[in-house]
């Protein structure tokens, strides 16, 4: 998030807005949540460190805004939507991350985020963020509205010659099918990616979802028709999934 100060345009309604920020990397939410306090309209921010941190924070903050990092050290950051949701008074969800592919993009509004902006968007562009779904509307970002409709419509196509299950998924997917096509378990996946096995398991199925089978044999099986390779192979089409991981 860069330092570019908000406009008075972009701030919450005269409203004052409760916000938990839930990101792993600990200068990144230190300084956006001090920048958030200064703002206009927002009354209080609490920060979370993890997702276990975050469930236990946002039942006594009751938050109105979770701002929410996707892809933090150990999990899924959309892992903690269901949580949220079941809350008596369910928060908006904007997921504030670096990667922000068109497949990340819908994937987290498929989980029930209602907006996605990127890490480096400027704090206006976040204000304005807050706003539009504390209206009840879905935000992206302009520069995001493109690469995610032209995503849907090549889903929608179906065409085997424009799309493959392989266009729709993210940096991190792309690398937990190469470890899967270079016969690595779930375990050897966790310690080569630095991730934990839950979020492995969280992948894995998504990755089964995209590519219409059920097994992870069936997912290889697939993979290898459409030439990926180990993840200690050269990939010569591009590595699917153009986004970074954050």
């Amino acid at each position: 998030m860069s330092a570019e100060a908000a406009d008075g345009g972009a701030e919450p309604e005269d409203r004052s807005v409760t916000v938990l920020l839930v990101d792993d990397h600990r200068l990144f939410a230190e300084v956006l949540a001090m920048r958030l306090r200064d703002s206009r309209g927002v009354r209080k921010v609490e920060t979370a460190y993890s997702l276990g941190t975050a469930r236990a924070v946002a039942n006594v903050l009751h938050p109105e805004v979770v701002l929410l990092d996707r892809h933090l050290r150990d999990d899924d950051g959309l892992d903690l939507i269901p949580d949220l949701v079941r809350m008596q008074r369910p928060p908006r969800v904007l997921v504030v991350s670096a990667a922000t592919d068109a497949a990340t993009v819908i994937e987290a509004l498929e989980n029930g985020a209602d907006g996605c902006v990127r890490k480096d968007d400027d704090l206006a562009e976040l204000l304005r963020a807050v706003r539009t779904v504390l209206g009840g509307d879905l935000y992206l970002p302009a520069a995001l509205c493109r690469p995610v409709v032209q995503q849907l419509l090549r889903e929608s196509r179906g065409d085997p010659e424009t799309a493959s299950f392989l266009d729709a998924l993210s940096t991190r997917e792309a690398e937990v099918l190469r470890c899967l096509v270079s016969g690595m378990t779930r375990a050897e996946i966790a310690e080569h990616l630095f991730i934990s096995p839950n979020t492995v398991r969280t992948h894995v199925q998504n990755l089964l979802k995209r590519a219409d089978v059920h097994s992870a044999g069936a997912l290889v099986a697939a993979a290898r028709e459409q030439r990926v390779p180990g993840i200690d192979e050269p990939w010569r089409r591009g590595v699917p999934g153009r986004g970074g991981s954050s």
